[in-house]
């Protein structure tokens, strides 16, 4: 063999690269999606429920020795073997797969080298001869974890000096990072995750409410989460309502997330309910001087007590809502169902039988009184109807997800439950409340009626006719007569609310919704639609419908009051404009004001522009 041999490190790469392709792995070569790490090669492959890893590195040395990879330190003459090198390295970083060493084959296989060899066996690093021609496995490699679980069930004398030396120098690492270091958000950024960095880092300001030690944590320790935002969330919310409201929070709703996602224009609301809490919860301690004795005077309990269980659970009957779509899915997964009227038969869910057996319609009676109070009694029969007919016809997830936040504190013995009887049936209320087609039914009809089943094509605004709004009739007509020329066929004319609907609008039940007399429901309703970050499913941008990212929440005190000012930023601002235009006319304080791509709307009851 030729002294003057020498292989570059892309030629290497590019042998390496053919041969683990060849063998079904995808291949990357100083990916930046590992950094800090410079990693020459990863390759990765599925075998059955596993997934292969291997990672090279690469050198092109004809001198190989023990000292020259695997250094020696020496402090004031004290020689320490540490072993250190990025084949060791990537051994932590990667703990579960297969790191290898390649060298040139022209490399001397001298004395040297049997000790270099020697090490590598030894610590389970595979070594890798290699050429154009041929790439020879030299040694095997073994992953850290599992040379780690091998040495601990090995039953001889040395168990307890294994288990020490493992337990000293290396379970410390899969205690605190069980996954790859790669993955933490200090390394990888945000990328697929649904959590505001900026909300995030909010949370270290807490000074007042009770769970800010909690909260704080969270924002400390989240930069270096390798768990998904999900079970962050899941388990954030689980450890607070057992330890501030004594309840065990279900878990069914995150379950049902992975099927509503198939559906490509739903917006997530696990993690959207998590966000909207945290928004919350950062706007309650600043003005928790203001409020927080009058709301325990009238309540009996916290105001942020009241805010996690309403925040945390307004969206739980989400999945009911749309009970037909996930069950066709479930359908067809499992008995292959396609025709679809066969799957229309099966998508029969009677809730007026279960509002009757369950006592269900007891809850509704309980959360109108709480909503209407004493001057709206006169008009009770009839929101005691609307609610019925929401939550059985429209499956309405706000009222559902009230009425099983009573049902599930109902189950609980009294004597374990840490928040009032009064302090559940507000967040019930507020829960019950927040959804756009009940406060704006309650409130009076304006014509901004979102939901579009009578129309012949999707609209976000009411483009029917309204009794209520002359102007609305005008650009009603103008509107049905350009989808009459673009559909050439007949429109239905018919009033899209029914008339049980049309009743509650003329009595204009509540008028507008002000935060100091609710601020619960008020928080619930505001924080509700400024939380939109990580809500796109669909990689399709013809599917993002109303998203917008959260740039600031400002926080001024003028004249013993504080303002409220959240910044928004977003690529579709007409519509989220729109949104928060309905919003701002349903709530009333103007403390509040959301800023939108330049544009401020006050919460002042009038449509804040």
């Amino acid at each position: 063999m030729s002294k003057n041999k020498v292989y570059t490190r892309e030629k290497m790469l590019l042998w390496l690269e053919k041969y683990f392709k060849d063998l079904g792995y995808e291949v990357d070569q100083y990916s930046e999606k590992f950094l800090p790490a410079r990693v020459p090669l990863h390759c990765e492959k599925k075998e059955g429920n596993k997934i292969a890893e291997v990672v090279i590195e690469i050198t092109t040395d004809r001198i190989i020795s023990k000292n020259s990879f695997f250094p020696p330190l020496t402090v004031k003459g004290v020689k320490i073997l540490l072993e250190a090198s990025p084949v060791r390295f990537y051994q932590y970083y990667f703990p579960k797969a297969s790191i290898f060493f390649a060298y040139p084959d022209y490399a001397q296989e001298n004395a040297e080298y049997d000790d270099f060899k020697n090490v590598c066996a030894k610590r389970g690093i595979g070594l890798l001869k290699t050429s154009k021609a041929k790439i020879e496995e030299v040694v095997n490699p073994r992953p850290l974890f599992d040379e780690i679980c091998d040495q601990l069930i090995i039953k001889n004398g040395d168990i307890k000096r294994k288990l020490e030396y493992y337990l000293r120098n290396c379970l410390h690492y899969f205690v605190y990072y069980p996954e790859p270091v790669f993955k933490r958000r200090e390394i990888t950024g945000k990328a697929e995750e649904k959590m505001s960095i900026v909300l995030i880092d909010k949370l270290l300001e807490l000074k007042n409410i009770i769970y800010k030690d909690e909260l704080k944590e969270l924002a400390s320790y989240y930069r270096r989460e390798s768990r998904d935002d999900c079970e962050i969330a899941e388990n954030c919310i689980t450890d607070l309502w057992e330890r501030y409201l004594g309840l065990e929070y279900p878990n069914i709703q995150r379950k049902v997330e992975d099927i509503l996602q198939r559906d490509e224009e739903y917006k997530e609301h696990f993690v959207h309910q998590f966000q909207v809490f945290l928004i919350g919860s950062y706007i309650l301690d600043t003005m928790y001087s203001e409020i927080a004795n009058k709301f325990k005077e009238e309540n009996g309990c916290e105001i942020e007590k009241v805010w996690l269980a309403a925040s945390t659970f307004h969206d739980f009957s989400y999945g009911l809502q749309n009970f037909d779509t996930w069950l066709m899915h479930f359908f067809e997964d499992t008995l292959r169902v396609k025709n679809k009227q066969t799957k229309e038969n099966l998508n029969i869910l009677n809730l007026d039988a279960a509002m009757i057996r369950e006592g269900l319609f007891d809850k509704i009676t309980k959360m109108v009184d709480q909503l209407i109070g004493n001057w709206g009694k006169n008009n009770k029969e009839k929101v005691i109807r609307f609610f019925y007919e929401k939550a059985v016809r429209d499956r309405n997830h706000g009222i559902l997800s009230s009425i099983s936040l009573l049902k599930l504190c109902e189950e609980i013995d009294e004597k374990n439950r840490k928040i009032t009887e009064k302090g559940i049936l507000e967040a019930a209320v507020a829960i019950g409340f927040h959804d756009e087609d009940i406060w704006e039914a309650l409130c009076g009809c304006q014509g901004y009626r979102r939901s579009s089943r009578m129309l012949p094509i999707e609209e976000d605004e009411c483009i029917k006719r309204c009794e209520r709004d002359p102007w609305l009739s005008k650009k009603s007509r103008i509107y049905e007569e350009k989808i009459y020329e673009k559909k050439t066929k007949k429109i239905n004319y018919e009033l899209r609310c029914e008339s049980w609907e049309r009743r509650i609008m003329k009595e204009r039940i509540i008028n507008k919704i002000e935060f100091e007399n609710y601020p619960i429901r008020f928080l619930l309703i505001f924080c509700d639609n400024v939380q939109d970050e990580g809500r796109v499913t669909s990689t399709d941008k013809r599917f993002y419908r109303d998203y917008s990212s959260l740039i600031d929440v400002m926080i001024n005190k003028k004249e013993r009051k504080t303002i409220i000012n959240v910044k928004l930023k977003s690529d579709e601002l007409e519509k989220k404009d729109d949104e928060l235009e309905r919003v701002a006319w349903c709530l009333k304080d103007d403390r509040f004001r959301i800023s939108i791509n330049s544009t401020l709307r006050k919460m002042d009851g009038n449509g804040g522009g």
